[in-house]
């Protein structure tokens, strides 16, 4: 029986792999339900395309995570990029972020958002939601013009209902000065995603691919899990198989584990599941046979008539992402987890590629690849119900020594980085309960021991 299983091999469980092998750990066994490891940090080549699920760009503001890539991935191997993205509106695109470049907006568009800027309510100590939290730093102008459609469209959620806890570095904040000086002129190098990094070869995958060989420990494929008995700690499989534990560290989408909890003392769990709520994302990758045909690398679109809220454009990111005498893109639509059909989320797609077709002014003779990809956990929903009682649930997990972690396993935003300091973090805590004494160890050899599928 090893003292720790770990459910998935995307960046957050291999984090938590690779620093349990690093203090000299080896008694653990880590499983991943699809046929390859990665989670959403996949890419995939199809007819001279390399694609992603959907857009992954490395963003590094921590110096543990700088040393981390280095070491396991060298980053000469990615390229530095500066951000070129803008927000497509009333057929006009500017700069991103829209809080301080309505530089080339109309009149009425920079004079509303100065005078919703200027005459925010003040009245607002504690925003209840993300629409009274835009009023109070932005004004009513940009929540008319951006945040609220924009929001609406990439959540399928109500703005009234969402929390703004998730904010933080995600939305810059703006000043007078600010919003003054980029109606004048473009203001760029703003906010947390100014910059990244980007693979040269192989699309976002390539960090995956350079992480498994530097463990020592296998990786068991094609593993879904069935169940989880928390009074017994073993974790049953579809394939047949099961797993026993001391801790247990899972990165799978948290309203799904506690849909797979078995003998809980907290009855409550199954009911708690379905009140997690999150938006899916119809994800479609399109290879064109033109070249150019767009300056930024991605655009947002908050109007209604577009079905998407993003376009990203691959050859503007990486080249080498795109066949030669071709352009890319990647296209995202939301929809609400469990509100649409199957017959639904296919009028969708097919309004999207239509749309998105009509904006770029191609047709479909100028399509050469494309591939549409259904991710079913793309963005948790910080409503008032989490607000409350994701805490809780994550304490009560703890007491059976089930660590929920990542993105999804804690049902938070978080980015590249933090998926490795969470992997990271929680190996040191299992560490310290198991009493276990760090063992500085060199790095494994640059090749796999081997996955068992």
């Amino acid at each position: 029986m090893p003292k720790v299983v770990i459910l998935g091999a995307g960046l957050t469980g291999l984090s938590a792999a690779y620093h349990l092998e690093q203090a000299g750990f080896f008694d653990y066994q880590l499983f991943e339900k699809q046929d390859r490891a990665g989670g959403l940090l996949r890419s995939f080549q199809q007819d001279g395309f390399t694609f992603d699920f959907t857009g992954h760009l490395l963003h590094i503001s921590d110096d543990y995570f700088r040393t981390f890539l280095q070491t396991t991935a060298n980053l000469d191997n990615f390229n530095f990029i500066e951000r070129k993205s803008g927000i497509y509106l009333h057929n006009q695109i500017t700069d991103y972020p829209f809080q301080m470049n309505l530089h080339g907006r109309d009149a009425s568009i920079i004079y509303e958002c100065l005078e919703g800027f200027i005459n925010r309510s003040q009245s607002l100590k504690k925003p209840q939601n993300f629409y009274e939290w835009v009023l109070k730093y932005f004004g009513k102008g940009f929540g008319k013009y951006f945040f609220f459609p924009y929001q609406e469209k990439i959540l399928s959620f109500d703005v009234k209902k969402l929390m703004p806890s998730w904010t933080g570095r995600f939305v810059p904040q703006t000043t007078l000065k600010d919003i003054v000086y980029g109606a004048i002129k473009s203001k760029t190098g703003v906010g947390y995603n100014s910059s990244f990094y980007y693979p040269k070869q192989g699309g976002i995958e390539f960090i995956i691919k350079k992480i498994i060989p530097q463990l020592r420990n296998p990786l068991y494929l094609n593993h879904q899990t069935s169940t989880i008995d928390v009074v017994s700690k073993r974790v049953h499989f579809d394939n047949g198989n099961h797993a026993t534990f001391e801790h247990l560290v899972t990165t799978m989408p948290l309203n799904t584990l506690l849909q797979q909890t078995t003998n809980a003392s907290h009855t409550t769990w199954h009911q708690a599941s379905s009140k997690l709520l999150c938006a899916g994302v119809l994800n479609f990758n399109i290879g064109f046979d033109k070249e150019d045909i767009a300056e930024k690398q991605w655009l947002y679109y908050p109007e209604k008539q577009y079905p998407f809220y993003r376009l990203g454009f691959w050859h503007n990111i990486n080249p080498t992402s795109v066949k030669q005498g071709c352009s890319a893109i990647y296209g995202e639509c939301s929809y609400l987890q469990g509100s649409k059909t199957m017959k639904q989320l296919e009028q969708l797609e097919h309004n999207a590629l239509g749309k998105a077709l009509e904006t770029l002014k191609l047709t479909k003779d100028n399509i050469v690849t494309q591939k549409i990809l259904n991710l079913k956990h793309a963005y948790v929903i910080y409503d008032q119900w989490r607000e409350k009682n994701l805490l809780k649930l994550l304490a009560h997990l703890h007491e059976h020594n089930i660590h929920s972690i990542g993105r999804f396993g804690e049902w938070k935003y978080s980015s590249m980085q933090e998926a490795v300091l969470d992997g990271k973090k929680v190996a040191e805590q299992i560490l310290t309960q198991l009493g276990h004494t760090p063992i500085k160890r060199p790095r494994a050899p640059q090749q796999t021991k081997g996955l068992v599928i």
